[in-house]
């Protein structure tokens, strides 16, 4: 310490002492004192020249007493803590530091769950029949493809037997609505309703009650002009037609060119010797021979018009649809007793077929899916099963996890993707967080928990299922950060501190504190690299104290 200081401290104790002196005498001049172990009486003293009675008639006036506990005492206390204050501040206190640099931190959170598979199976029965062999029992390890049960083969034959005949006998039910005779018919009313038959066979009569107007009304036309070829036939042979004279279904003469007599007219012609006509003229020959031949013209067109033909081929084909039609609607199904015919049909194909794919799937046995462990057999070998009855439960062996119940002090510090490392029957696996639960739970002490699931990334066959599994979790981590031994940081109702050295003296930082573990803590403000941490007892310690450094 300097001379200067000292000699300053010197001074500060006289002032003192002297004020000390003055409080005594003023006590002694002023005031009687009776001491008595540690308590003093103090008394006021008043002149008695005249009695208190005789002057006021009252009773005689006693001395006040006070009671000061510890008067003196605490003077002298009080003289000895300013003496203390005025030389503490004024001592250089020796204090050791470090400095703050880089580093890095990570939270590792350990906790224990239990080891489960991420998937179990159930195998429910999917055929009728007895179970012929079961060789596996609980706690059993199998792997994929091992024939976990069988059925009996002579009772999967009968099933599968059952259920083609119940699909022919829907098909055959089916069937029979539509007779093979009507079938040709029943394709002219594909996709018609009774009334649009009905329809249509209006429609075809009126079509041919059209058609045959039309043919009756050419046909008539015809026979007029055969009728009038014919009468005029007759005019150009009138009272010239021999007797021999043969004559056609039509009454018309029948003219023959290579007779010599087939036609006489009197009015013109060769004569004979008595005068009478022997041959007709060129003239008469050529008129009867036209006429003949219009009529024959006529006569064929009668009976082989084109048009006429066209309107009897139309009305052949109307008939034929006419009679498809009616034998049609004859055998006609009603259609709501088609449509539930036909989904009976489908809906007992559909089953049976779906029956017949699971004999065939059971015939070779159930097989396991994965490799596991069984952890329930719900049947005993002999027994006659029926579909959906409860088999066989597995637990899958590759794709195993660890149930954790972590609490609300460290869910804030887990989050899914990192790393775990696991330890199961003392063997070390790796693991990741990949589920926190959305809800809380209570524990058996009633404390809210929150269920988080870890993934076993190397699972094996020496995993056991429902044992204790013990996790360190490498949750929160930071690098290139600001990392203090947490007994250096101080807390009080302002937060969260540390004393640092500037200028010879203590100076408080307060720090904002990101992650944190039982031994260090990560200062994510208030510090700088380079500050001069204090880390000697901070007890002993108050801001704007002098200090020095001794890091020896």
């Amino acid at each position: 310490m300097s001379d200067n200081m000292k000699e300053k401290n010197l001074e500060e104790n006289k002032e003192l002492n002297r004020g000390e002196t003055e409080n005594k005498e003023a006590v002694v001049n002023n005031e009687i004192k009776e001491t008595t172990g540690s308590v003093t009486e103090v008394y006021d003293d008043y002149e008695e020249a005249t009695p208190p009675e005789e002057v006021t008639g009252k009773k005689k006036f006693k001395l006040k007493k006070r009671y000061i506990v510890g008067g003196v005492v605490a003077l002298l206390v009080l003289g000895a803590i300013g003496r203390s204050i005025i030389a503490g501040k004024n001592q250089v206190t020796m204090v050791q530091t470090t400095p703050v640099v880089l580093g890095s931190i990570e939270n590792v959170i350990s906790i224990s769950g239990t080891v489960q598979s991420a998937e179990t199976k159930t195998f429910f029965s999917e055929v009728a029949a007895p179970i012929e062999t079961l060789d596996i029992k609980v706690g059993d390890k199998v792997s994929a493809g091992d024939v976990l049960y069988s059925y009996d083969a002579d009772a999967l034959e009968r099933a599968q037997k059952t259920a083609e005949l119940a699909i022919t006998q829907a098909k055959g039910s089916y069937n029979s609505l539509y007779s093979a005779v009507g079938a040709a018919d029943r394709k002219y009313a594909e996709g018609m309703t009774a009334q649009q038959i009905n329809d249509r066979l209006d429609a075809i009569t009126a079509e041919i009650d059209a058609l045959n107007t039309k043919i009756t009304e050419k046909t008539n036309r015809i026979n007029q002009t055969l009728k009038d070829l014919n009468n005029v036939a007759l005019d150009v042979n009138q009272n010239g037609i021999a007797d021999s004279s043969e004559f056609n279904a039509y009454g018309t003469p029948i003219f023959d060119s290579s007779s010599d007599s087939y036609i006489y007219r009197n009015e013109s012609g060769n004569k004979d010797e008595d005068g009478n006509y022997t041959e007709p003229t060129e003239q008469d020959r050529q008129a009867s021979l036209a006429i003949q031949q219009t009529i024959n013209d006529v006569t064929y067109a009668l009976k082989s018009d084109a048009e006429i033909q066209s309107w009897n081929d139309q009305i052949t084909a109307l008939k034929e649809e006419q009679s498809h039609l009616s034998s049609a609607k004859a055998a006609q199904v009603n259609g709501g007793t088609a449509a539930s015919s036909k989904a009976s049909y489908e809906s007992t194909q559909i089953v049976q077929e779906d029956t017949i794919e699971k004999i065939e799937e059971a015939k070779g046995g159930v097989k396991a899916e994965f490799n596991g462990v069984v952890t329930e057999v719900a049947v005993v070998e002999g027994a006659t099963v029926t579909a959906g009855t409860k088999m066989v439960t597995m637990a899958n062996l590759d794709d195993v996890q660890v149930a954790l119940s972590v609490s609300k002090s460290d869910l804030p510090k887990i989050a899914i993707g990192q790393n775990v490392d696991i330890t199961i029957n003392g063997k070390a696996y790796t693991g990741e967080v990949t589920k926190i639960s959305g809800n809380a739970t209570k524990n058996s002490n009633g404390v809210a928990v929150v269920e988080t699931i870890i993934q076993v990334t190397n699972p094996d066959s020496d995993i056991i299922l429902g044992v204790e599994a013990t996790n360190k979790i490498h949750a929160e981590k930071a690098d290139n950060t600001i990392v203090l031994p947490y007994e250096y940081v101080q807390t009080d109702a302002d937060g969260d501190y540390v004393y640092v050295v500037e200028n010879g003296l203590v100076t408080r930082k307060d720090v904002t504190v990101g992650i944190s573990t039982s031994t260090d803590a990560q200062i994510v403000e208030g510090l700088s690299e380079g500050d001069e941490v204090i880390t000697s007892d901070a007890t002993m310690l108050m801001e704007g104290m002098p200090v020095a450094v001794n890091n020896m």
